[in-house]
């Protein structure tokens, strides 16, 4: 059974309303993320949580159901807030497909001990686990209406399986991450790795009339890398 599934059976939980409220709740996220990057995903723990965010254990419990759910929580807020980045900063099509990788880089140069701590977490679950649903699968819907609409917009080719480029996307992201933390890539150059992971993949489905452009998209970033 999956995790939207199993969540589904149970009670809803207390959300905050007042401005008072969502501030408390702010931090309680805030801080979830800072002890990730401090400790990493399996110290971390709920009475930890609520003592370093000065708030009583139950009131976390009153939120969420989990620890799980409070940490995916707090990997969704920074998520809602890449996506809506992307949509208000991109044109619609190839180019949003592209800020997300370009607005991804930017959070992991912002915090790169948290995006440490998630990608090892992701990394050491398995597929039913809730962060790796919200981290690897988050934005395989996304990329997929993006890319349906440069289908459209005819800069895509008919022929091409969408979801197999957006889930192939998604993959090669991920794959520019683990070779930051490996140390193959610096942190440095960490955007222009994940753009030019982006664009090499889309100039193979890319239509005819914009070969030339997304060629020359890559040899700019070719030059930045140099």
């Amino acid at each position: 059974m999956s995790q939207p599934e199993r969540n589904s059976a149970l009670p809803a939980k207390k959300k905050y309303e007042s401005p008072r409220q969502l501030a408390r709740q702010a931090n309680i996220l805030a801080v979830a993320r800072q002890m990730l990057a401090e400790i990493g995903y399996d110290r971390t723990t709920v009475r930890g949580l609520a003592e370093r965010a000065h708030v009583a254990p139950g009131t976390l419990y009153n939120l969420y159901h989990s620890k799980d759910e409070l940490i995916v929580a707090a990997v969704e807020e920074v998520l809602e807030e890449v996506g809506a980045r992307v949509l208000s900063g991109s044109q619609p099509g190839l180019d949003r497909v592209v800020a997300i990788a370009t607005e991804t880089s930017r959070v992991i140069r912002k915090n790169p001990p948290y995006a440490e701590a998630m990608t090892r977490a992701m990394l050491g679950g398995n597929q039913d686990d809730p962060i790796t649903s919200v981290l690897y699968a988050r934005y395989v819907p996304f990329t997929f209406a993006q890319l349906r609409e440069a289908r459209r917009l005819q800069q895509l080719r008919r022929d091409v399986n969408l979801r197999n480029i957006a889930t192939h996307l998604q993959a090669q992201s991920w794959g520019v991450v683990v070779a930051w933390i490996m140390g193959l890539i610096s942190l440095e150059s960490l955007g222009t790795e994940m753009q030019r992971s982006s664009v090499v993949t889309l100039m193979c489905y890319v239509h005819e009339d914009y070969q030339a452009q997304w060629q020359a998209r890559l040899s700019a970033l070719d030059n930045q890398a140099g």
